[in-house]
């Protein structure tokens, strides 16, 4: 096997969904995820200041909108004294303004073939897009749903999933292959969730750079399925990559698992100090949380919904 691990380790007889199924193969997968968020909100970050689209926060600030009144203070700037108050009523009264946070939201589903290896994790990640738009609008957040599938481009209905114009999950490449597709139209001082499994030998910099570049919070939220994390030794397989057609056969023994492994872990582990530099939280979840049953517990403990 060559590192990194293949885009998708997926033998020949591994039922998968239908890469060119539009949205309505996966409508089931789709209610569900919404059932599941009926009452589940998008957690803003704590902090942000800047202009426009805000969220007011509970304490004061720096920021631009006004709050409240106090007394001046010696020591206070003066530059925050209201001088039309005191003209008015000879008291020195300083302005307080509240914290802010932007209630903005950009979504990214990676769309590329070995999204769907499988139903599962085809449905798992569609199942987490609907989640997420769904949390964020229960928030009162403006929202962008974005394609990464062979163009980059943004959902004309991004809060209503069962109205998605869905393109296939086909594309060769995935975003952290082409980081240069990825839009220049991201909601400034929001937070951006990427979807994807991050399977692939590409450089993680650009696109997480891109990806953090201007956001108060960004978040890759790695999926991959139960047969890419733990596949079953097997004397002669088939090994497809989704993307490419590549064609390997070999012997999945427990001496090529282990490198597997082995070579699966340092992958992530880049992944994972890349993000870390930059600021992105990498948050790796199995498909099985999501599809049959969707169980986001996961997304809550990683302090992303409440």
């Amino acid at each position: 096997m060559t590192p990194p691990p293949a885009k998708s380790l997926l033998r020949e007889r591994t039922p998968h969904a239908e890469p060119a199924a539009p949205l309505a193969y996966f409508r089931p997968a789709v209610e569900r995820a919404l059932a599941a968020a009926g009452g589940v909100e998008l957690t803003a970050p704590a902090q942000v200041s800047g202009i426009d689209g805000r969220r007011v926060g509970r304490r004061t600030g720096n920021a631009l909108e006004f709050s409240e009144y106090r007394e001046y203070r010696p020591g206070d700037d003066l530059r925050r004294i209201d001088w039309r108050v005191y003209a008015r009523s000879e008291q020195l009264m300083i302005k307080l303004y509240s914290e802010e946070v932007d209630p903005r939201c950009d979504v990214i589903l990676d769309h590329s073939a070995s999204m769907a290896v499988t139903e599962r994790k085809a449905s798992a990640a569609i199942s987490l897009a609907a989640i997420f738009a769904t949390a964020a609008a229960n928030s009162g957040f403006s929202l962008n749903l974005w394609h990464a599938a062979d163009t980059f481009r943004k959902d004309p209905a991004p809060a209503s999933p069962l109205l998605w114009d869905f393109p296939p999950f086909e594309t060769p490449l995935s975003p952290s292959a082409n980081p240069a597709s990825f839009s220049g139209q991201f909601f400034r001082r929001g937070i951006r969730i990427l979807i994807t499994d991050l399977m692939g030998p590409d450089d993680p910099a650009p696109v997480l750079s891109r990806l953090a570049d201007g956001a108060k919070r960004a978040v890759v939220v790695m999926v991959l399925d139960p047969l890419e994390l733990e596949p079953e030794p097997d004397a002669n397989v088939m090994l497809i990559d989704a993307e490419t057609g590549e064609e390997r056969e070999l012997v999945l023994d427990e001496g090529a698992l282990a490198r597997y492994h082995e070579r699966l872990e340092n992958h992530r582990a880049m992944w994972a100090k890349a993000a870390a530099s930059r600021g992105v939280l990498i948050l790796p979840l199995s498909a099985t949380d999501f599809y049959p049953e969707v169980r986001p517990d996961e997304l809550f403990h990683a302090g992303l919904l409440k």
